[in-house]
C-alpha cells in the first residue's frame, strides 16, 4: 500500500471540508476512516478551527509520519462537503484505488462556481429575504440592487487582501450607505430597515453559529468556542459597520 499517498488524501479531504466549513468532529471523522484503510496500528487525525494533524505509524514502516498542515481561508460549500464524504465512502468500501481517491479530491479543488454566478447569487439572495422579511416589489428590487452593489464590494475586498473584520465593517457601510442612498433619491417610501436586513444576510455567520453549537455538543470544546468567537466577530463587525453607513448617510432615516 501507498501509504504516503494515503496520508496525502487524508490531509486533502480534510483541508477542503475545514475550508468549506465542515464540522471538526465530521472532518476528524472522514480523515480516520480514510487513514484505518491503511490498517496501520496507529492512525489519529486532530481537526481545530484553523488547522489539522495526522499521524501514521506501524511497526512495518521505518519512520511514523506526521502532516500538520494551516486552513487559510474558510469559505462555505457543502457540495464539496458533500463530495469528499463520498469519495471518502468509497475509498473505504474499496470501490476506488489510492490513487482515483486522490484524483478525485484534486478534481474537487480544481472545480469552483464562477465569480459571476457567485455575484448573481448574492444579488437574489438579498431580493429573496427582502420578499421573506415581508418587504413588497419595491424592497425586493431596491435590495437586489444593494446585493449587486455587496457583490462588486466584496470582489475588491478580495483582490485588496482585507482581513475578515475589517472586509464586514466595509461591506455592511457600503449596504446602509447604499440602501440610504436609494431611500433618499429614488424612493422616499422605501422601508430602509428592511433593505439593510435583507442585503446583510450573506454576511450573516449562520454556519458558525451552527458549527460552534454541533462542535460543542460533540464535546470538541476548543473548536466549538472558536466558531462561537468568530461568529461573535462578525455579527459585530457587522453591527459596527451599519452603524458607519447610518451616520455617514444620516442616522435620521430609519
Amino acid at each position: 500500500m501507498d501509504y504516503k499517498t494515503l496520508m496525502d488524501i487524508a490531509i486533502l479531504a480534510g483541508g477542503i471540508m475545514l475550508e468549506s466549513n465542515a464540522e471538526t468532529y465530521r472532518v476528524e471523522d472522514t480523515m480516520n476512516h480514510i487513514l484505518q484503510t491503511s490498517n496501520f496500528e496507529t492512525t489519529e487525525a486532530l481537526a481545530i478551527a484553523t488547522g489539522l494533524v495526522a499521524t501514521l505509524d506501524d511497526p512495518s514502516i521505518d519512520d511514523p509520519i506526521t502532516i500538520v498542515k494551516r486552513i487559510n481561508s474558510i469559505a462555505t460549500n457543502l457540495s464539496n462537503i458533500a463530495e469528499v464524504n463520498t469519495i471518502s465512502r468509497q475509498l473505504t468500501s474499496g470501490e476506488i484505488a489510492i490513487p482515483e481517491a486522490y484524483a478525485a479530491l484534486q478534481n474537487i479543488k480544481r472545480v469552483q462556481y464562477k465569480q459571476g454566478y457567485k455575484d448573481i447569487a448574492t444579488s437574489i439572495l438579498a431580493a429573496s429575504f427582502a420578499l421573506l422579511l415581508g418587504g413588497g416589489t419595491l424592497e425586493m428590487v431596491a435590495a437586489g440592487f444593494n446585493g449587486a452593489l455587496l457583490a462588486l464590494v466584496l470582489k475588491g475586498e478580495k483582490r485588496l487582501g482585507m482581513g475578515s473584520f475589517v472586509r464586514n465593517v466595509v461591506s455592511s457601510a457600503v449596504i446602509s450607505i447604499g440602501a440610504g442612498l436609494i431611500h433618499l433619491f429614488l424612493f422616499p417610501t422605501l422601508n430602509m430597515n428592511l433593505v439593510i436586513t435583507s442585503t446583510i444576510m450573506p454576511l450573516v455567520p449562520g454556519t458558525a453559529i451552527t458549527n460552534a453549537i454541533r462542535d460543542t455538543l460533540q464535546g470538541d470544546y476548543t473548536s466549538g468556542g472558536a466558531k462561537a468567537l468568530e461568529a461573535f466577530v462578525v455579527a459585530l463587525s457587522i453591527a459596527i459597520g451599519v452603524a458607519i453607513g447610518l451616520v455617514i448617510i444620516g442616522g435620521g432615516l430609519v
